[in-house]
Parts: structure tokens; sequence; C-alpha cells
């Protein structure tokens, strides 16, 4: 019996769980790559201030200094009187990690708020505010520092489509000038998920801006904000995301000649972006973590990119099916033996020591993260010593269990 025949045979029987397997492939797959960058758990943090948080004062001090986990780059400064009445403190200066900031004027008695908002390597931003008091403490001026849950929400669905668009899409239009032949399965899909990431990058853009001045929403449409997302190491990610997304349109545009170059540049864009910004990037040694990371960003969108549009094609039956397959099967070892090294690689930098797995939240995430790809290896492996096989060799008994 012909290949083809034995893949007609196994979608027939098992088109419903055939579905299913790639459903949720695609999902965990994509779920563990939003973990690269390890946001919400690696920003500059605060570790000593001078005057400390609380202090009583017999006078004004002749600066403030701020030091940090990491070096750092302020975007607002602001002293707040006991009236209430905000300065803004322009007058800084860098010393590794801390922030020396000059104290203007001399200050009344009563209890003043010291609030910042800087930026670290990472692209990303962070803020907080300490109190002290000058004679005598007072009641403290208001401070709002409420979380803006609509921005929130905002950065985190720009980004998550920014992926979309940068694993599924140019990932997708990789596999589809590399590994698809003539079957075009999911084509439509991948130019969909690229035009989301397009929209999203762009967005997003504006998004870090808003954040990294702590402004709200309907401050957008102001050029201060696009130039302040610019100047950030994020927007080097956006621009370089952006070529990227257009590349890997253009690579399912444009004639079919060019279609492999194209994919083959927009592929290194996703991890050229990847490797921009974000605090794996910015961790020391550079010359190591950030190649590691263009290869950690690279292995991942070569892997989940082909997931939709082999699926499709298994689905729909088409005769580029199983070569498709073999192609995937044969070419995934590879990129599952660079993305396991440069995951380790990264994770070693960052964690330290092992008992900072369990006892920091990056650590936790990072556990989490290792247990869904020791799942999705064994995935692979069964994928192409067992499924691969199986096709190749004509066992429709397997292809029936295993679709």
């Amino acid at each position: 019996m012909s290949t083809t025949s034995l893949l007609q045979t196994a979608c027939m029987t098992g088109k419903r769980t055939g579905r299913l397997a790639v459903g949720l492939l695609a999902v965990i797959v994509f779920l563990a790559s939003l973990a690269v960058s390890d946001q919400a758990f690696a920003h500059a943090a605060l570790i000593k201030t001078d005057p400390a948080d609380g202090a009583v004062l017999a006078q004004g001090p002749a600066q403030f200094s701020l030091t940090f986990s990491e070096p750092v780059s302020p975007l607002v400064l602001t002293l707040v009187k006991p009236d209430g009445k905000p300065v803004p403190l322009t007058a800084f200066r860098l010393s590794d990690q801390t922030v020396e900031i000059d104290n203007p004027q001399p200050l009344k008695s009563g209890t003043h708020v010291l609030s910042w908002r800087v930026i670290s390597a990472d692209g990303h931003p962070v803020g907080g505010s300490l109190l002290f008091s000058i004679g005598a403490p007072s009641e403290p001026p208001a401070v709002s520092e409420a979380i803006d849950w609509p921005l929130r929400s905002a950065i985190w669905a720009s980004k998550i489509f920014l992926y979309v668009g940068l694993f599924l899409g140019v990932g997708g239009a990789f596999a589809l000038a590399w590994l698809a032949g003539s079957a075009r399965a999911g084509q439509r899909f991948v130019a969909a998920a690229i035009l989301s990431g397009l929209v999203a990058s762009s967005l997003s853009l504006g998004l870090q801006g808003l954040d990294a001045l702590g402004a709200p929403l309907s401050h957008l449409a102001q050029s201060v904000i696009w130039r302040t997302g610019l100047g950030t190491s994020f927007g080097w990610t956006v621009l370089v995301a952006l070529i990227a997304l257009g590349l890997g349109l253009l690579s399912l545009a444009g004639p079919r000649a060019t279609a492999k170059p194209l994919a083959l540049a927009g592929l290194a864009g996703v991890g050229i972006a990847l490797a921009a910004s974000g605090h794996a990037s910015a961790a020391e040694p550079q010359w190591l973590t950030r190649p590691m990371v263009f290869l950690h960003g690279v292995c991942i969108a070569s892997w989940v990119g082909a997931l939709v549009p082999l699926g499709l094609a298994l689905k729909g039956q088409s005769a580029e099916a199983t070569p498709f397959l073999r192609r995937f099967s044969w070419g995934i070892l590879p990129v599952v033996a660079v993305l396991a090294a440069a995951g380790t690689v990264l994770a070693v930098i960052q964690v330290q020591t092992p008992a900072a797995l369990v006892d920091t939240a990056y650590g936790r995430l990072l556990l989490i993260k290792l247990g869904l790809l020791v799942f999705l290896f064994t995935l692979a492996a069964v994928n192409r010593w067992n499924l691969a096989a199986s096709a190749e060799a004509g066992s429709t008994e397997v292809q029936r269990r295993r679709v």
C-alpha cells in the first residue's frame, strides 16, 4: 500500500484525535515560547536608598541615591512635598547601578515622597517611591501608584500577537518555503498571523512609551510617547520585528524563486528581534547571552511555525503531506538539540544557584518551562522514531493508533 493511501486511511480513522493532538501541541509549544523572555519575573529591583525609606532627618539631604540590582536609566524623577506639590528632579548622575539625584531646593519640615521611574537595559520600565521626613513625620502626600490595568492588558495583548506574528507567522512562512514543497496548506493562517504581528508590533511601540512614562492610554497619540518607546531597547526589537514580518509576508506573496531566501532572512530577523531586548539578552556576558537568545528564538519559530501548516496538510490529505512530515521529522532533531543547549546556557546564567530554582519566582517559572519542554521533546522523539518511521514503513495499524 502506498504512503498516500496509508495517510488517507489514518486521517479517516483518526481525524478528531489528530486535530486535537495538533491543536494541543501548538498551544503547549506556543505557551512555552512565551516564557522565553520571562519578563514578569526579571525586572531591575531597588536594593538600597539614601535616605532610607521612612527615615526622619534633621535637615534635607544634598542629594538622593537609588541603587538597583542592575544598571538603569531614569525616566521620571519627582519629589512630592508635604503639601502635595510635585517638583520634577532633572539633575542626576549615573554611577554603575546607582542613580544620584540632586536636591534642587531646601526642604521644609514634614513628610516628602521621592517618586521614581527607571528603565533597565532589558527595556522594561519599573517604578516606585520612598518616604522620608524632615524634622518630624506628617501626613504623607497622596501619590497614586495604582496599577493601570487597561494599559497592562493592552501591553500583554500586543506582545502576545507580536509573538503570534513572529513564531506562527514568520516561522510558518519558513516552513512553507523550506519544508512544505508545493503544499500551500495553512498559507492563509500564516498570512493572518503575520498581519496581526505587524499591527501588534507597531502598537506595542506606543504602549512601551506609555509604560515607560507611566502615562495612561489616553496619551497614546502624543508624539513624546512614541519617541520614548523608540528610544528604549525594545524599540530596536520592534524595528527588527517589522522587517522580519515584512520579509515573511513577501515570501508568501512573491515568486517561489525568492520565497526561500526571504523566509530564511525573516527567520533570522525573529532571532535578532528577540536578542535586541529583554532580560535574558541584557544579562552578562552579552557576547554569550545574545547569541543564545537568537538561537533560542530561531529554533522556537522554526518548530512551532511548522505545526499549523503541517497539521492542515495532513488533514487535507494532500500529496505533499507525507514528504512534508518526513522533512519536518528529520529537520526537527537538530533544532531541538540547539533549542535545549541554548536554553540550558541561559538558565544557568540567570538562575546561577540551584536554590534559586525554588526560592525565586523566576526559578519556579523556569521549572514550569522546563517541564513543558521535556514533554515537548518527548513528543518530538515519539514523532520521529515511531510516527514518521511507521508512515514511511507502511504500518497502517500504528498510524491508526498514533495520528
